[in-house]
């Protein structure tokens, strides 16, 4: 029997904290957060269409020498979270894209909704990558804010470490190289 088998409660520790963590990240993207920008503050959940929330899961890994739990999310959450630097025009498609899903109603100058086009959703895409370019965008940092709230119960860790290690210490120190003479565990000498 492998050593990892035999720790259960680690194991299932590490997927209810990564849960956890996913449903903090949640949370975090639906709440309102102030950015400072030049033109204002702006105040409001980090997105309304729901594909970033929606994107976050956890993933399980069985490896050789262990297991691993992570947490994956659509890859433009990492620039939600850290922001942006000014200076580098960002991807017209992707805004053109995300222009279609929020969606964006259109109005002419005289304030009345009109009927949206590529070439109107082309041209505001271009407008907003000019100005995130101009102003780069502020961090949210939902990712830190995330965390910090999920670090008390990761602080407990160590206590389904330490069950496990109590409840398979013979058979950790037998697949490890010792032997047991009596009360005794002595490491097996190398011939």
């Amino acid at each position: 029997m492998s050593i990892l088998n035999q720790f259960n409660n680690t194991k299932a520790y590490l997927e209810n904290y990564s849960k956890e963590l996913a449903k903090l990240l949640r949370i975090e993207i639906g709440r309102n957060r102030t950015r400072n920008y030049k033109s204002g503050s702006k105040s409001n959940p980090i997105e309304d269409t729901g594909k970033l929330r929606n994107s976050i899961e956890v993933i399980e890994k069985e490896l050789s020498s262990g297991f691993s739990f992570g947490i994956e999310m659509n890859s433009y959450g990492q620039i939600v979270d850290s922001g942006r630097n000014s200076k580098r025009l960002p991807n017209i498609t992707d805004i053109a894209t995300w222009i279609k899903h929020k969606p964006v109603r259109f109005k002419d100058s005289k304030g009345k909704f009109v009927a949206s086009s590529d070439a109107k959703v082309n041209s505001l895409a271009f407008v907003i990558a000019r100005s995130i370019a101009r102003n780069g965008v502020q961090p949210t940092n939902f990712m830190s804010d995330a965390i910090k709230a999920s670090m008390v119960k990761l602080s407990k860790l160590g206590d389904a470490v330490n069950q496990d290690v109590l409840l398979n210490i013979e058979d950790i120190l037998m697949q490890s190289g010792y032997i047991k003479k009596g009360d005794e565990y002595i490491l097996k000498s190398e011939k």
